[in-house]
């Protein structure tokens, strides 16, 4: 099991390795997910479809307190691949995403297909990083361009792809719960790699859908890759598509994540574009989150990228050096100015709050709602500032001004040289963990 807090609200999904039973009850789309409040226990939630927030697609749900372990909920049924596809590769298959009717369902199945130079830019990077496989999991236009250049399945909830594939390269998906409809070994033949090969995930799943769920789903991929080719507990490449405003859900369910400064854009999205007049002024808001080191990442300089020297790294070109930050500290396309005050890169049109200790969106804010929401740059908890830290506060004199460890003014307390004496920070896969002393 895992679990999760998300605006107060929990989950919790199946573990397909558990050597209990059914954990949870079925509906059409697969196990459902246990919800529940923070203030409730888990087992006074109730279980509902995976795939479907709305109640007009799937009206699935159940109290946890009425589901005994059996008997609730629809049995799980394997269903038969179509007949039209059969078992034949269509090797000279058009793209028929070019002519489908894309489905339009934001919080489970909306189709944004990537536009020309998207697709270009992936398969350029599968060419650098040296794969052979890759497994498209809701990316059905990258799927029918890399098919004709390297191995590749496709994962998705669509099933009008099975017109046109046949088992060796799809199968009808629920990336919310790991669900298979139909039979998966063909998938796991799929997986089952030589010594030669390397694999990647690339998952574009739409942006409605749970984070916590979605990477649930990509470390269960990678236990099944892994057992299939009796490998430890080794890492998949993984290419994660989606907006920048989600790193810290992402990061938080998979710190190793980093973002590419790549721009993703869709053909039939009117503000995931950098074209038209409703696209944002920054472009789209879509990147790549990934585990693969971004200097192995080549981004095209004639798409308006260049290399930084400094970060060893590719980047966008309004995204300037921080010498200060040690960084090029842009995530939205906009050029970051770095603010003494913070002692941080923030946004160009932030302004700085002395009461807050940190640059916000605008003045006039309330600061103690502001703060609740901040973590500390002392003991890095989540709920207020540097001035109220109880922990730092106990045991030792502060300073008022400046830098309240040692109280110089050029820097704040997350770059102090005399943090070491008050606190243990222990830094694993891109977490930190913070222990006064």
């Amino acid at each position: 099991m895992f679990e999760c807090k998300s605006d107060k609200l929990l989950i919790q999904a199946e573990d397909e390795n558990a050597e209990t039973g059914e954990q949870h009850p079925r509906c059409e789309h697969g196990p459902t997910v246990l919800f529940y409040r923070e203030s409730q226990l888990p087992g006074q939630g109730f279980y509902a479809c995976s795939a479907h927030r709305d109640s007009k697609l799937c009206n699935f749900h159940l109290p946890a307190e009425q589901w005994s372990g059996q008997g609730s909920g629809t049995e799980p049924v394997e269903r038969d691949y179509p007949s039209l596809a059969g078992t034949e590769t269509h090797v000279h298959l058009p793209d028929p995403t070019l002519s489908l009717t894309a489905l339009s369902q934001d919080k489970v199945n909306a189709q944004y297909f990537f536009d020309e130079a998207a697709v270009n830019f992936l398969a350029e990077q599968c060419r650098v990083l040296g794969v052979t496989k890759v497994v498209c999991m809701g990316a059905p236009r990258l799927h029918f361009h890399l098919r004709h250049k390297l191995k590749s399945f496709l994962l998705d909830l669509d099933e009008r792809f099975a017109r046109y594939l046949g088992p060796l390269e799809f199968c009808l998906y629920n990336m919310c719960n790991n669900h298979f409809f139909y039979n998966r070994k063909p998938f796991e033949k799929f997986l089952d790699c030589s010594s030669s090969d390397h694999l990647l995930i690339v998952t574009d799943p739409p942006f409605g859908c749970r984070t916590e769920l979605i990477s649930h789903t990509l470390r269960s991929l990678r236990r099944l890759h892994n057992r299939i080719n009796q490998l430890p507990s080794t890492p998949l490449p993984v290419f994660w598509i989606y907006p920048y405003y989600s790193a810290n859900h992402i990061k938080q369910e998979m710190p190793e994540m980093e973002m590419c400064d790549y721009r993703i854009n869709y053909t039939n999205h009117l503000r995931y574009t950098n074209v038209g007049r409703q696209s944002r002024f920054c472009g789209s808001p879509v990147r790549v989150f990934t585990n693969v080191p971004l200097r192995l990442l080549h981004l095209p300089l004639e798409e308006g990228y260049k290399y930084c020297e400094e970060c060893d790294c590719y980047t966008a070109k309004e995204n300037l050096h921080c010498s200060r930050c040690g960084a090029c500290p842009s995530v939205n396309g906009q050029t970051y100015r770095h603010c003494d005050h913070c002692d941080t890169c923030v946004k160009p049109n932030y302004v700085h709050c002395s009461s807050c200790r940190r640059c916000t969106q605008r003045e006039g804010h309330t600061c103690a709602f502001y703060q609740s929401k901040q973590h500390c740059w002392l003991c890095g908890e989540k709920g207020h500032i540097e001035t109220s830290c109880l922990k730092f506060r106990k045991s030792k004199p502060k300073h008022t001004k400046g830098c309240l460890i040692c109280g110089k003014q050029n820097h704040r307390e997350r770059r102090c040289n005399h943090r070491r004496k008050y606190f243990k920070e222990l830094h694993f896969m891109g977490e930190t963990c913070i222990q006064c002393l």
